[in-house]
């Protein structure tokens, strides 16, 4: 009896395992979408701006004095092609290459290297 109570125990753990539900994962670009992940790289202070749908282009004004962009990041769709990466990018308007809406942006600056 205590044999078969077990193997209904062990049994039912397993069933329980089978049910629940799995971690996704990440996607592997996932952390790109982060300000903080820029950062950490070494590209200066970065601001993300997040839009609703429609917008499809993005002006990137002129820096604050004693400033300059390093990094311009244009995320429109998903996966490995959704963001397209401009390093020292200048003031003007930009398009994501796939002409899709954008959904966000991540720009970054820092002060000029003496």
């Amino acid at each position: 009896m205590k044999k078969t109570l077990a193997a209904l125990g062990v049994a039912g753990l397993a069933v329980v395992g089978l049910a629940a539900p799995a971690q996704a994962a990440p996607p592997p670009h996932a952390e790109m979408n982060h300000e903080s992940y820029w950062e950490n790289l070494g590209y200066g202070d970065c601001e993300k701006m997040e839009f609703d749908d429609g917008v499809g282009s993005f002006t990137l004004p002129e820096p604050p004095a004693g400033q300059q962009y390093t990094l311009l990041v244009l995320k429109a769709g998903s996966g490995a092609g959704a963001n397209d990466i401009i390093e020292w990018p200048a003031p003007g308007t930009y398009w994501h290459s796939s002409d899709k809406d954008l959904s966000h942006v991540i720009y970054c600056m820092d002060g000029y290297v003496s």
